[in-house]
């Protein structure tokens, strides 16, 4: 379970298409009034919480700063997160619950192409 601050680091990774720095992610925050120093305690949180990982350092001055990027993509996340609160629920009352809610023609046959081709052993792209 992440904090708020904590799904807020997240999202801002999740939306960027590179690793990030803490002070990148200061700047980035927008309106957050965020301190270096509560950014690396939420990093060093989610390090232990294994959902973000170090991808690299960046010279910054005279010093290395280390660059921070998602482990799992948001879905990825976020459904792991339903299944630990959830343990005696399946994924098939979530996927119908799914498919009453947000479906559209379009996603079910995205969906039905993945489950072919991973009964056919290719996997899911």
């Amino acid at each position: 379970m992440l904090t708020k601050s904590e799904k807020q680091i997240m999202d801002l990774l999740w939306s960027v298409d590179r690793p990030l720095s803490c002070t990148e992610i200061v700047e980035l925050s927008g309106d957050k009034t965020w301190k270096d120093s509560y950014v690396h305690s939420l990093i060093k949180s989610l390090l232990k919480k294994d959902v973000v990982k170090i991808e690299g350092f960046e010279l910054i001055s005279r010093s290395y700063a280390r660059k921070f990027a998602p482990k799992v993509t948001k879905e990825e996340f976020y459904l792991r997160e339903y299944l630990e609160e959830n343990e005696e629920n399946s994924m098939p009352a979530l996927f119908a619950a799914f498919a009453k809610t947000k479906a559209d023609e379009k996603t079910m046959n995205e969906i039905e192409d993945m489950i072919r081709d991973w009964k056919k052993g290719k996997g899911i792209k």
